[in-house]
Order: structure tokens, then C-alpha cells, then sequence
């Protein structure tokens, strides 16, 4: 008969597990809309500039955050990494739109949503960590 110990940590995992899996299939999900709205004939011009930045800068983080728990922390690259490849990817995809163009400047607040909710994600997780 487990403990009441080890059915808290069981429990907890579990949760953990299903916390996990739901952020994974939440940033597949907020992919899939970038791409299959931004090919819509209402996407080009929807988010007017210079919100369109901030509109980018909330997505990809809201990615990486997603990602970042969805792997429980533990490939940090692996996450910026492929952040950084879906906002690529995204750009390539909006060049071949009608309407639509691909942008650095959109590709540079992609990365730098990435990175910077990355190191905060890795920040928090530190201090969290020395708190316990």
C-alpha cells in the first residue's frame, strides 16, 4: 500500500504530465492558427502597424512559454531553437501569400520574443529552484 507520500508525488506528477501535454498540443495549436490564418484573405493588414510588432512579440513568446513547460524546462535550445525556426518559417510562408510579404524586422522581434521569454523562463525557474 503506497504512502500517503507517494501518492502526493504520484498525483502531482500526473498532473505534471497532463500540465505538460496540454501546453504541447496549445503551442501546436497557436502554430497551426499562425500559419493556416495568415494564409486567410483577411490577414493581410489585420493588425495594423506598428501593433503588428507587439502582435508578434506576444505570439512568440506565448509559444516559447508554451513549449518551454510543454518540455518540463529541460532543452532550453532545443525550444529557442525551434521558436526561431517557426518564425522563419512563418516569414517564408507569409512571401508566398497574396497581400502578405515577409519582413525581417517581423523575423528579429520572433527572435528576440524567443530568447528573451527563454532567459526569463530559465530565470524563473532558477530562483524557483533555490526558493524550495
Amino acid at each position: 500500500m503506497p504512502t500517503d507520500t507517494e501518492m502526493i508525488t504520484t498525483s502531482d506528477s500526473r498532473r505534471a504530465s497532463v500540465l505538460r501535454c496540454l501546453c504541447l498540443l496549445l503551442a501546436a495549436a497557436v502554430v497551426f492558427q499562425l500559419f493556416y490564418l495568415g494564409s486567410q484573405q483577411f490577414a493581410p493588414g489585420l493588425v495594423p502597424a506598428p501593433w503588428d510588432k507587439l502582435a508578434h512579440l506576444t505570439v512568440y513568446s506565448a509559444i516559447t512559454a508554451l513549449l518551454w513547460i510543454g518540455t518540463g524546462g529541460s532543452m532550453p535550445v532545443l525550444v529557442i531553437v525551434a521558436v526561431i525556426a517557426i518564425g522563419a518559417l512563418d516569414e517564408l510562408h507569409q512571401a508566398g501569400v497574396p497581400g502578405r510579404h515577409a519582413a525581417i524586422d517581423d523575423l528579429l522581434v520572433d527572435i528576440c520574443a524567443g530568447v528573451g521569454t527563454g532567459i526569463a523562463m530559465f530565470l524563473h525557474a532558477r530562483v524557483r529552484r533555490r526558493h524550495l
